[in-house]
């Protein structure tokens, strides 16, 4: 007669990752902490390809049997209902168990085979990131009803419990993920069995996905800390060759054994801690190392974000990949003074709440049905959501009446009256970039259809006023609807407005004064109401698909894009912004500085704008060290330094400083800004193995797009971008950024979007070169982001020309939709405008290669005549 379980545990304990197998190990030792006895189920046999027979003698496996694991074979799905005669109750999670998008999530995993009677408890289950387009309407209906059959359901991500009420009408609790159900303490009984125990001081590298760069950073980080000793902990999935050939030297020690027992010992041991693992950056916050997490986009960044955010660090953990030496030296979060007291309260409290919840849950009685007793999820008109046609035509999700109106300036004048919100554009405000907006009552889902009534007067000259759908917490905001006014002006109306929304955040809808022209111009709002839509039923867009109306909609993306960024009215809104206005004053003071008639005592202008941006800068916790910092820095001793020469007194300017950026500019040197001669050496120039002339670098570029196997050398991508970094810039600003992609999946996946490459194989290397728009300081530098992003592409052809590489520039005048795709896949922020990918490789001098014949100077050049 087989064993009686309380628990059966569902799961993907077996992986051959740490995060699998501690997030297992404590899930199953909290269950039996609370006195019950527990079965791993072993993964089921014959739904596809994925469900593999596990080798026996994996790493997951030896640490089952060695931790005492009782554990079931793996047998075919049709035997699993005989899991019935042993286990009473049964539980699924953590990870992403109901994600469809993984080719493991079968029925299994949604406890189809459980009889009516018995307990079904999921913990800390995962649908995957928030896109809901993933749920087909066949899933959604058989596994709607599976869920329904839980007693108690509990999830990991807060946008989970949405996506659970939403989308399978069920409701569903937020718990911590399982590794924080046992204390730091409860996991020194693994370390005690450790075989590999590093001694001494040193750095740990605990990187899933390795590569030069992430060496590079960590080195960096190991180098500003003080740290000679970098232990590398490999991926222990088949990882172990890969770190021994990316971190050789002898500064690296790479862990003898893969075991989580030699995992923890060295998470628990170490100086500091960098990872690119969601599981490495939960065990340094519980641990309270000090650490720095590179969001894995390949594995979920957003998993990363949501943990930091709850742990109370926001994005002060976060370094990248992409980060040099300088940027490491500068970064003033990468230190050993972090403070745990926010994620310590996040941990312990999250604990013992998630401990209440399956204390709780385990006891629950079930009724004859099989359900638990608690009511669940949403009413009917929340199954809207789903892409399936709706039967009602009346979905109401919310109506408001007199929405509470804010704007972004003082272009708009909002009152509130009796009937209505009135809205009234100020005389000559009708221009870009002057908004106001309100709150919805809840965040639209991504992917999902919904139709915006709104009752309203409006007075207008023009012939149509857009809608938009804005995001609170970034300011990114879209075009939904164009309404037609048609001369219906002071008439009250109902305008509705169908969409399916492009992304995840929007929750406030928005006007902007540019579309409110005329005398008095404004709006009288009565009433909003949204509901919900099935895709089908969504009506043909009111954005018109014409050509003129197409590039109208896309100039005014580029144009909200850029209003969100530049530094208005010249004060600086993020780093970018006061990088951006210390070079502005800076340089100006540096062209005063040259002119041959100088003028003592100049910039009564520039200096007070310059103290303020500097002073601010240390006030915020930033850095000396920064670069634009110590320019603007050598440029005051410069300023100085030169009428201290002359006998000018410019005490007064002096004064503006505070003492510790007076200090600052006192213990800089010219290095960094000032004066040169202009015959002088401004920097070193890059050595390359071709001896060249400036004419035959021009003339002999060429735009390959055919490349050999041989590797392309980080070291000289770096040397072609060293060269494009002379290129000019607006007030020496120097937008632009370089954007390496290695990876060949990401590669083809770019190039893909990109749509101009078809045709041809992947090159060896892809760069985005892009364009930061908080580098610009006035409205009218809109296109300046293009123009200095174009001459710095050009000069990195060049560039790549000099150190012997080919290479073809690959325009990103792409549609919306390919766009976003572009920045989802590398994390691009929105503040950096794409300019153009360059293709990259070695290639075969006989290579045939359009002649792309150039028009005649006579054609070119336009001589103006008196």
């Amino acid at each position: 007669m087989k064993k009686k379980y309380d628990v059966g545990i569902l799961g993907w304990w077996y992986g051959k990752n740490y995060g699998s197998i501690l997030t297992y190990y404590g899930l199953n030792r909290a269950i039996t902490k609370l006195g019950y006895n527990v079965l791993m189920v072993h993964e089921a046999l014959g739904y596809n390809n994925w469900r593999v027979k596990w080798p026996d003698d994996i790493l997951s496996m030896q640490f089952a049997r060695r931790i005492g694991y009782n554990y079931t074979e793996q047998v075919h799905f049709s035997n699993l209902p005989k899991l019935n005669e042993q286990a009473d109750a049964f539980l699924v999670g953590s990870d992403q168990l109901w994600n469809p998008l993984v080719g493991r999530v079968n029925d299994d995993l949604f406890l189809d085979f459980v009889e009516p009677g018995k307990k079904r408890l999921a913990y800390g289950t995962s649908f995957g990131n928030k896109n809901v387009d993933k749920f087909s309407p066949a899933f959604v209906e058989k596994h709607s009803n599976n869920l329904k059959k839980f007693s108690a359901l509990s999830v990991r991500e807060d946008y989970a419990i949405d996506i659970a009420k939403a989308i399978f009408d069920v409701d569903a609790a937020l718990v911590v993920d399982p590794v924080f159900l046992l204390t730091a303490k409860e996991y020194d009984k693994l370390a005690e069995n450790a075989t590999a125990k590093v001694q001494g001081d040193y750095l740990s590298v605990f990187f899933l996905d390795p590569n030069l760069e992430k060496r590079k950073v960590a080195e960096a980080v190991a180098d500003k800390l003080g740290i000679q000793k970098i232990v590398v902990i490999p991926n222990p999935d088949n990882g172990r060759d890969h770190a021994r050939e990316i971190f050789n030297g002898e500064r690296f020690e790479v862990l003898a054994e893969d075991t989580p027992e030699n995992f923890i010992y060295t998470y628990q041991n170490t100086k500091y801690a960098i990872t690119d693992s969601f599981h490495g950056t939960a065990f340094a916050a519980m641990f309270k190392k000090p650490f720095s997490s590179i969001y894995n986009t390949k594995r979920g960044a957003d998993r990363f974000k949501n943990l930091l955010k709850s742990l109370g660090f926001g994005d002060t953990r976060r370094i990248y990949e992409k980060d040099t030496t300088e940027t490491i030296k500068v970064n003033k979060n990468v230190s050993f003074d972090i403070d745990f007291s926010k994620a310590d309260k996040y941990i312990n409290e999250g604990r013992m709440k998630s401990l209440n919840w399956l204390k709780d849950k385990m006891s629950v009685k079930e009724n004859r049905s099989g359900k638990a007793s608690s009511e669940g999820g949403l009413k009917d008109k929340i199954k809207s959501l789903l892409p399936i046609k709706i039967k009602s035509s009346k979905n109401v999700l919310h109506n408001f009446n007199r929405p509470t109106f804010v704007a972004n300036n003082n272009a708009w004048q909002v009152t509130t009256t009796k009937k209505a919100t009135q809205l009234l554009v100020k005389p000559n405000k009708s221009v870009r970039g002057n908004l106001v907006w309100c709150e919805l009552p809840i965040p639209l889902y991504m992917h999902q259809a919904y139709r915006i009534n709104i009752r309203w007067s409006i007075k207008t000259t023009a012939r149509s006023i857009n809608l938009h759908v804005r995001n609170n917490k970034t300011g990114k905001f879209r075009v939904v609807g164009n309404i037609a006014v048609k001369g219906q002006t002071n008439t009250t109306r109902t305008d509705s407005v169908d969409f399916i929304v492009d992304g995840d955040g929007y929750d406030q809808i928005m006007l902007g004064a540019v579309h409110f022209t005329g005398v008095d111009a404004g709006a009288n709002i009565q009433s909003i109401s949204i509901e919900a839509l099935g895709r089908a039923a969504v009506k043909k867009n009111n954005i018109s698909n014409a050509p003129s109306e197409k590039a109208k909609e896309l100039s005014e993306k580029d144009s909200s894009r850029f209003v969100s960024a530049y530094a208005q009215n010249m004060r600086s809104r993020n780093t970018g912004n006061a990088h951006a206005l210390m070079m502005f004053h800076s340089h100006g003071l540096e062209k005063g500085l040259s002119h041959d008639d100088f003028r003592p005592g100049f910039g009564k202008i520039a200096i007070p704008n310059l103290a303020v941006e500097m002073n601010k800068w240390l006030t915020d916790g930033h850095s000396p060290n920064d670069i634009f910092f110590k320019i603007s820095a050598s440029v005051m001793r410069s300023y100085f330094e030169r009428h201290k020469s002359l006998n000018v007194d410019v005490s007064h300017f002096r004064k503006l400083f505070e003492p510790r950026v007076l200090e600052a500019i006192a213990n800089t040197n010219d290095e960094y800004g000032g004066v040169v001669n202009a015959n002088s050496v401004r920097e070193a120039k890059v050595k390359t193995n071709q001896d060249k002339q400036f004419l035959d670098v021009v003339y002999d570029r060429r735009s390959v797009r055919e490349f050999t196997t041989e590797t392309v050398a980080d070291d000289d991508i770096v040397k072609a971008v060293k060269v494009a970094t002379q290129a000019p810039s607006v007030c020496n600003r120097q937008p632009a950024r370089v954007h390496q992609i290695d990876d060949p999946k990401q590669i083809r996946s770019l190039l893909q979007h990109q749509g101009g490459f078809k045709g041809y194989k992947a090159p060896p290397k892809l760069l985005l070169v892009t364009s930061d728009l908080s580098a610009f300081v006035f409205s009218v530098e809109r296109n300046q982001a293009f123009i200095d992003g174009g001459l710095f592409m050009m000069s990195l052809l060049l560039g790549l020309e000099q150190v012997g590489l080919g290479a073809c520039c690959l325009n990103t005048a792409m549609s919306t939709e390919k766009e976003a795709a572009v920045r989802k896949i590398l994390d691009l922020p929105e503040n950096e405008v794409p300019i153009s990918f360059i293709a990259v490789g070695h290639y075969d001098p006989n290579l045939l290669v359009a002649r792309s014949k150039r028009l005649s100077v006579n054609e070119v050049l336009v001589k103006q005549i008196n």
